[in-house]
């Protein structure tokens, strides 16, 4: 054997003991952080099967996964009981741990972690396929961390997701239309609001055309002008990461630059640019794998959006 292959076959197995080494540290449970791991097969809490994922999750037509609530619930309540026994709050942010295979659906995931916020579980890890290094996280509302999206201007995901193939703009006359405001004087009240909404409010997602994806972007492109004033949400898309990831970067920068030239800002501006400045919304539909969703989390935790700077939604149940 040569030195150089030697040396390679080192480097494999040092990596391969490193990898074995965080799956360990990441599918390990802790007292009062449980540990979900779902599969194609099946799925398990703690390590412990509690059903079959294709009848449990995947068939399930609800939100709720029954099976997987009832086991979660258990373990909340014993967390609660010795709480109370040691004298000790109750902590509002329950902490979980949750692992999915590469090809599991985006749908399933969706429908998984959201019973485990049924179930209280608010600060969520989550690790997609093999790769156990690259760890993110997922910071659900509670009473004490209100949802970001409490604004009356929020437009749902799949109204914009709809526009994403098929047109570069959806203006600001258009969302007014479809918000119906029949008063006049609450008419006057909304159109004041938007005047003030200055967040980029950033939406992305993708789509397949002829077995290729394209990467899709919805902004708020009125935040970057130098009197920032919103008129509606722009769309771009790209055929490759690299280029989408050089047009966040670009916006990122000059909005940067923005909100540093903007010495004295309006309650109203300031307020949304504060709770939705770094914040990402993530639309797909149902039937995409994490597999394919797992490289733009990767590159949107680079950028630092993450925990509660992040949201998922279903484009079509």
């Amino acid at each position: 054997m040569s030195r150089l292959s030697a040396y390679i076959l080192f480097l494999s197995l040092f990596l391969l003991a490193a990898c074995d080494s965080a799956k360990k540290d990441f599918m390990t449970p802790n007292p009062n952080e449980p540990v979900l791991d779902v599969g194609l097969d099946e799925y398990s809490l703690n390590g412990n099967v509690i059903g079959k994922t294709a009848t449990d999750v995947s068939a399930n037509q609800e939100l709720l996964i029954v099976p997987l609530d009832d086991g979660l619930k258990k373990i909340r309540v014993f967390e609660q009981e010795e709480a109370l026994k040691n004298n000790q709050p109750v902590d509002e942010c329950i902490k979980a741990k949750l692992h999915v295979d590469e090809n599991l659906s985006f749908g399933d995931f969706y429908k998984t972690f959201a019973t485990m916020h049924f179930a209280g579980y608010s600060n969520i890890k989550y690790a997609i396929g093999t790769n156990f290094k690259e760890i993110y996280d997922l910071k659900l509302p509670t009473r004490s961390r209100p949802c970001l999206h409490v604004n009356p201007f929020y437009i749902s995901p799949p109204l914009r997701y709809k526009y994403m193939r098929n047109r570069q703009k959806l203006s600001l006359d258009e969302i007014l239309a479809r918000l119906k405001i029949k008063d006049a004087y609450k008419l006057v009240c909304f159109v004041d609001y938007f005047k003030d909404y200055n967040s980029l409010d950033l939406m992305l997602s993708f789509y397949r055309e002829n077995d290729n994806i394209v990467y899709a972007i919805s902004l708020n492109e009125g935040a970057l002008k130098a009197n920032p004033s919103f008129d509606g949400f722009s769309f771009y898309s790209f055929n490759n990461l690299a280029d989408l990831w050089k047009f966040i970067a670009d916006i990122r920068s000059k909005e940067k630059l923005q909100n540093d030239s903007n010495d004295v800002k309006s309650f109203v501006a300031k307020c949304t640019s504060d709770l939705f400045g770094k914040h990402a919304s993530l639309i797909f539909e149902n039937d995409e794998l994490m597999k394919d969703i797992a490289p733009l989390l990767k590159g949107l935790k680079a950028y630092g959006y993450n925990g509660d700077r992040i949201a998922f939604s279903v484009a079509l149940w």
